[in-house]
């Protein structure tokens, strides 16, 4: 008999579970109990008692449970988060040996709802989101260490500063090392090409790893260009990728953030190229204010790339982000040189694929760019995996546009 408590579900609201979704919601459920702890492992049946799935609750939150196993004999212990972590680092086997960045645990995908791992050379960078993986943090961490035991690993970080935290009831706090030592900053490699990064300070858990495939696709591109604009730039890596695949292109980095253009600037030094360089410029400003300086000014860019933060964390934020997007894309066109290309993002997770190419066309529309052409689009990768009919997790697009 299972010594976790069980719950049941109304009747027909099974389906979810029973199509491998990893989501039940509050009002699913017959009751919730008050007495259980924030992120204690339960047991879901249906209204009959079929049993279905075990994993986190947290009565509190709207998304109440989080599937961990559909396996009735799988214990939640640490010995079952060696077992999960193991499975996500054979997926991760089919990453390109020239990069030693990636994301090992990718929440949900790697059916451990709520937690983020990153390995950044011989340092992971974890984000425990749910109340689920806070409250088995410790056991999660030991599993961790286990895990990869074998594989040179010299400190593992914790990052408790992201906001998803307070909607499941837990304190947003600060950065810290967890395991083991690791350095202010870590080099990291991707595609050949070196990064600096700032594992506590940084952005998400230090670089933007989601977006490889696409700086991949910029280096491909670069040698038929002259100059890229990089928006919302961060630590520089789309025009880093851009210099690779042409050493001679002439690179504008945007970014409201002096520590994000200093971690540009140390990657470039790191790749061989001069940030004092008059075809190179950092430019602390806003995105939009910069933007409209460069229409009024007249120049154009053979590449832009824009990459914003979200514009939607909610569904009651989604249609203003959408009218940020198509404003967004609309001025970012209007510097694109005639037979550009465009490369343009969303992480919006309340905004789904087709709502973004909507926005976008509207902006190419409304900077009178009406001959474009979709290209490219680009979805998850081989360390940011999504289940299938799970759209929720889908949260970032990429639409690469060819505009005359």
């Amino acid at each position: 008999m299972s010594s976790y408590p069980l719950l049941r579900l109304r009747r027909g609201r099974g389906y979810p579970l029973l199509n491998g979704h990893p989501w039940l919601f509050s009002g699913a459920f017959t009751s919730l109990p008050r007495d259980l702890a924030f992120g204690a492992v339960v047991d879901v049946a249906t209204e009959s008692g079929e049993w279905l799935a075990r994993g986190h609750l947290n009565a509190d939150n709207t998304i109440a449970f989080r599937a961990l196993t559909f396996d009735p004999d799988e214990a939640i212990d640490e010995d079952f988060y060696v077992r999960r972590i193991e499975a996500a680092l054979a997926v991760r086997r089919l990453l390109p040996a020239q990069t030693n960045a990636y994301r090992l645990i990718h929440a949900e995908a790697d059916y451990l709802p709520g937690l983020i791992a990153d390995r950044y050379d011989r340092w992971l960078v974890t984000q425990f989101h749910t109340a689920g993986v806070e409250r088995q943090r410790e056991a999660i961490l030991s599993a961790l260490e286990r895990a990869l035991s074998a594989d040179g690993v010299l400190g593992i970080l914790t990052r408790d500063d992201v906001k998803a935290r307070e909607r499941e009831g837990l304190l947003v706090g600060g950065a810290g090392v967890a395991r083991g030592m690791a350095p202010d900053m870590i080099e990291i490699v991707e595609n050949g090409l070196r990064y600096t990064i700032d594992p506590l300070g940084g952005q998400k858990t230090g670089f933007f790893l989601d977006q490889r495939e696409k700086r991949a696709r910029v280096r491909e591109l670069a040698p038929e260009a002259s100059s890229l604009l990089n928006l919302f730039a961060y630590s520089g890596g789309f025009a880093l990728a851009g210099l690779a695949g042409n050493p001679a292109l002439a690179t504008v980095n945007v970014d409201s953030s002096a520590p994000s253009l200093d971690l540009s600037r140390r990657s470039y030094i790191l790749n061989g190229f001069h940030p004092d360089d008059e075809r190179h410029e950092f430019v602390d400003s806003d995105v939009t204010r910069y933007l409209q300086r460069a229409v009024a000014n007249g120049r154009r860019f053979d590449i832009v790339v824009v990459d914003p933060p979200a514009f939607a964390k909610s569904l009651a934020q989604k249609d203003r982000a959408l009218r940020g997007y198509a404003s967004l894309n609309a001025l970012a066109t209007q510097t694109l040189a005639p037979n550009g290309l465009l490369l343009t993002c969303s992480c919006s997770g309340a905004v789904n694929a087709a709502e973004f190419e909507e926005a976008v066309r509207q902006g190419l529309w409304r900077a009178g760019r009406r001959h474009a052409r979709l290209v490219a689009s680009f979805g998850p990768s081989v360390d940011h995996p999504t289940l299938p009919g799970f759209s929720e997790d889908r949260y970032l697009k990429a639409l690469l546009l060819t505009v005359e």
